[in-house]
């Protein structure tokens, strides 16, 4: 396997932990500042540049300098960092065919419930917008809308329900702030909601 050198630290007070892809398609590295004992003291002194941020690899599929390495550019706010980073799954990787997950079984009863509808809800980074999956919906007609949580009104755009109750769309994010928004899925006959995070 090719490796390659995209920064190095020589004789710094830190050492490099964890590094972890994340749902938004970066890469996010953490450090430990050597200067303090864990726990880190709970003084201003204590938040440093090592410990108050993340290092950020944006485009870890590109090589060399093309993958975009920005160190210490992830600031955490009132957090700090120490060894490891959060787990974040990611769910939309379908079925591991052979794995335990791919072995569940359903009953079959008599009298089997009606389906309910299929919603599903994700920002992509990349194209910077929001893609919109719905199926066994009711209704003919409606309106895909996107609520900030404010409750005011960022989007709306008027969607036709396809044989089966089929909808798909994308919500275009640009000029539309970072933060947690409710999309909003409404028929002539239902109304269906999931939030959604823009990083």
């Amino acid at each position: 396997m090719l490796k390659q050198t995209i920064d190095s630290f020589p004789g710094t007070p830190y050492g490099i932990y964890q590094l972890k892809l994340a749902p938004n398609g970066k890469m996010y590295l953490s450090a430990f500042d050597q200067n303090f004992i864990w726990p880190y003291p709970d003084t201003n002194i204590a938040f440093t540049t090592i410990n108050n941020n993340l290092s950020v690899i944006n485009y870890p599929d590109s090589l060399d300098a093309a993958c975009d390495f920005q160190p210490f550019s992830f600031n955490l706010g009132p957090g700090r960092s120490y060894f490891g980073l959060p787990n974040n799954p990611k769910y939309e990787l379908g079925a591991w065919v052979g794995s335990p997950c791919d072995t569940l079984s359903v009953g079959v009863e008599d009298n089997v419930p009606e389906q309910q509808v299929f919603f599903q809800t994700w920002y992509n980074s990349e194209w910077n917008m929001i893609h919109v999956n719905a199926s066994k919906l009711k209704g003919r007609t409606g309106s895909l809308r996107l609520f900030d949580m404010e409750g005011r009104l960022v989007y709306e755009k008027k969607i036709e329900v396809i044989a089966g109750g089929y909808v798909t769309g994308e919500i275009p994010m640009n000029g539309v702030a970072n933060g947690v928004y409710l999309v909003n899925l409404i028929t002539d006959s239902e109304s269906v909601s999931s939030k959604t995070i823009k990083l």
